[in-house]
């Protein structure tokens, strides 16, 4: 196998596992599915979280997992769509898991950098040949 078909099957294989994680998690803040809080309950640990427009911010940190999780596994605006989804984890790696320390079964910021490096190359490669529409 060339070189280049490992990178895109690598790239692939990095899609699907980050873009299922996503609407998955974005299914749970905005519909409340797989025993998730949906939307009035994300928007009230936002509020909690000293936000304005919990609602709006709550919808926002929803629609980019779920919406970013299928344009990423798709392979539609890969680069954007994971660098949204970077964004969103770093913020809440600083408003909330940093003060839980390291590791996730206490809380801590373990998930928040597995997932910002799973996006940085998608970020910085793009999904790959077998990609809809690669931003």
């Amino acid at each position: 196998m060339k070189k280049e078909s490992r990178i895109d099957l690598a790239m692939l294989l990095i899609r699907l596992s980050v873009g299922c994680v996503f609407v998955a998690h974005g299914s749970q803040k905005l519909f409340g599915l797989f025993n998730g809080i949906g939307l009035e309950g994300t928007a009230r640990i936002v509020e909690g979280l000293g936000f304005h427009y919990a609602y709006v911010t709550a919808g926002i940190w929803g629609g980019v997992e779920f919406a970013g999780g299928i344009f990423i596994i798709l392979g539609i605006l890969v680069r954007f769509s994971s660098g949204a989804i970077a964004v969103t984890m770093l913020i809440r790696m600083f408003k909330i898991n940093l003060a839980y320390g390291f590791f996730f079964h206490n809380g801590g910021i373990e998930y928040n950098i597995l997932v910002i490096a799973a996006c940085i190359p998608l970020m910085l490669i793009g999904g790959g040949r077998w990609s809809v529409w690669d931003s």
